[in-house]
């Protein structure tokens, strides 16, 4: 089962390539900080701005530096069913833990054709499969009708939920039937998914703060509520703030000030604005990021 504060990873660029050494570094160091999984190849790791090599080394060089101590989970999203089987045959035979999948984007599926590329998706390959809900990217989302339906097939295991109605979450766990993991989707809103009876979040923070992300959702769980509140509060500004811009630029720019990458990021993305950066850096010393 998936829980906890698993990183959504940066990917990170050296002079326009893939900077493989950094990302060996930022493996290790969120093993050594207490993240409880990875989400490579994800939005924030500029999947969509990979070519099919350059995904293909990133999946390879976290797997082979995690070396089974975490989960490892690919994001396989496409606009084509076809290529979604694609992408999770190839993270299976790379070893990933899961796949994470996305609506497909920009097609915009009915709630039938959602339901049939999952079920394509469901009879190709025996990895797990985590739906991703994200209608802010890719135009459709998933109902709480159609996740109940979809957690029917065998090999879907997990939702991560970027939402507003955070009764979703008690309502699927009524009529899910069977072992199924709730992850919010939203850094902003995760203590509020945890209170609702969510299991953990896939984080953007967690890549500048690992450590941090991981001790507030263990504190929950922990029931150690004032830990969690202290946490809640300190993190909640460094939430909204790397999202002052396009992501992921801004939470590689915080990485960049904490020396583990660069800010590089792929066109047509650009790097955090000079005003961004002034507002990101208030942020890092008023949170104490660097100490």
């Amino acid at each position: 089962m998936f829980s906890g504060s698993i990183v959504a990873l940066i990917t990170p660029f050296l002079n326009g390539e893939i900077d493989i050494a950094a990302i060996k570094k930022l493996v290790h160091w969120h093993i050594d900080q207490g993240t409880d999984g990875f989400v490579v190849c994800g939005s924030t790791g500029e999947a969509a701005l990979l070519t099919e090599e350059e995904r293909r080394l990133v999946v390879e060089t976290v797997i082979q530096e995690n070396a089974g101590r975490l989960p490892v989970i690919i994001g396989c999203g496409a606009p084509s069913t076809h290529e979604t089987i694609k992408m999770m045959k190839q993270a299976k035979d790379l070893g990933a833990t899961a796949a994470l999948v996305v609506t497909p984007y920009y097609v915009r599926p009915s709630a039938e054709g959602i339901f049939q590329h999952f079920k394509a998706l469901n009879e190709a390959t025996a990895l797990p499969i985590i739906l991703y809900n994200n209608p802010g990217r890719a135009a459709v989302g998933l109902s709480t009708e159609l996740v109940v339906r979809l957690a029917d097939l065998s090999n879907v295991v997990a939702i991560k939920d970027s939402c507003d109605d955070l009764t979703r979450v008690i309502k699927m766990r009524h009529q899910i039937k069977k072992p199924f993991a709730f992850l919010s989707g939203d850094d902003p809103i995760a203590t509020a998914y945890l209170a609702q009876g969510g299991d953990g979040v896939i984080s953007v923070s967690a890549n500048v703060a690992p450590k941090w992300c991981s001790q507030m959702v263990q504190a929950w769980k922990a029931r150690d509520l004032d830990t969690f509140t202290k946490l809640r509060d300190k993190l909640l500004p460094l939430h909204e703030i790397v999202f002052i811009e396009a992501s992921p630029a801004p939470v590689k720019y915080v990485a960049s000030q904490l020396r583990m990458i660069t800010d590089e990021v792929r066109l047509p993305l650009v790097a955090a604005s000079l005003g961004a950066r002034e507002k990101l850096d208030k942020v890092i010393n008023e949170i104490g990021l660097k100490e």
